[in-house]
């Protein structure tokens, strides 16, 4: 099972555009979560630009961030080309360089995720806008049972050069491959952000939710805010000296 980063960056643009966020539809019903599997590290699939030279190290500064808080439940699907994710307001811009994103195994799974293969994507909220993409290769070893979530910690992704040039922004992501036979898979709720901030809906894409119409939606138990921690550097400072048309290559 796989999907083309960039088809489905358009299909889920076109799906923004007409279900524009602050838009939400009624409440789903939410599922238990049984345990928290842990930290889980994953490896980005990185393609860099072979002008991009080295770069000068950087603080990075945490802009959104709900991990620490509680999960106050799980939402999945047995539609494993699902799209989920969430609106948040961070509390500044810059290259995006670290990620935390909460991947769950619904208790009515038929069994463990062995591997997973997530693709992410970077929206404007308000413009719809595609700002950057990447997949990240997980592996859980001897798996991640059902009724359990894990959140993906994702860093060294400065290379992408995906510029979050807005405090607004759309965060979605899917299972781009998996094995194992875990056979329903979604995202778990961790509430309040503990810095940003996020409305209390959450977009999903799924052919069992909503009749398969992409949105905004409420869950009953919300509010509904999917576990999310981003983390910022500012653009980074070559080693070598560039011309103009070079610079605007990598932050395009």
């Amino acid at each position: 099972m796989r999907i083309a980063i960039s088809a489905g960056a358009l299909l889920t643009a076109v799906a923004l555009c007409l279900m524009p966020a602050g838009v939400a539809r009624a409440q789903l019903v939410p599922e238990p979560v049984d345990g928290f599997f842990g930290f889980t590290d994953g490896t980005p699939n990185l393609v860099v630009n072979k002008d991009q030279g080295k770069s000068a190290a950087n603080a990075v500064s945490i802009v959104y961030d709900n991990t620490i808080s509680a999960a106050n439940f799980g939402f999945s699907s047995t539609d494993l080309l699902a799209n989920f994710g969430d609106e948040l307001f961070t509390t500044g811009v810059g290259v995006l360089s670290t990620q935390q994103l909460s991947l769950f195994n619904s208790g009515s799974s038929l069994g463990p995720l062995l591997t997973a293969t997530l693709g992410v994507q970077f929206f404007d909220a308000v413009t719809s806008a595609l700002l950057g993409s990447y997949n990240v290769n997980v592996n859980f070893g001897a798996g991640l049972n059902p009724g359990f979530f894990t959140l993906v910690n994702v860093t060294a992704l400065d290379p992408l050069a995906i510029n979050l040039t807005t405090t607004d922004i759309i965060v979605i992501q899917r299972i781009v491959a998996k094995t194992g036979t875990a056979s329903r898979l979604g995202i778990v709720s961790l509430n309040p952000p503990t810095i940003g901030a996020s409305p209390g809906y959450m977009y999903i894409s799924a052919s069992t939710t909503g009749g398969g119409v992409p949105g905004f939606y409420n869950i009953a138990s919300g509010p509904a805010n999917p576990g999310y921690q981003i983390g910022v550097s500012p653009p980074p400072v070559g080693a070598v000296s560039r011309s103009w048309s070079q610079l605007k290559k990598l932050y395009r």
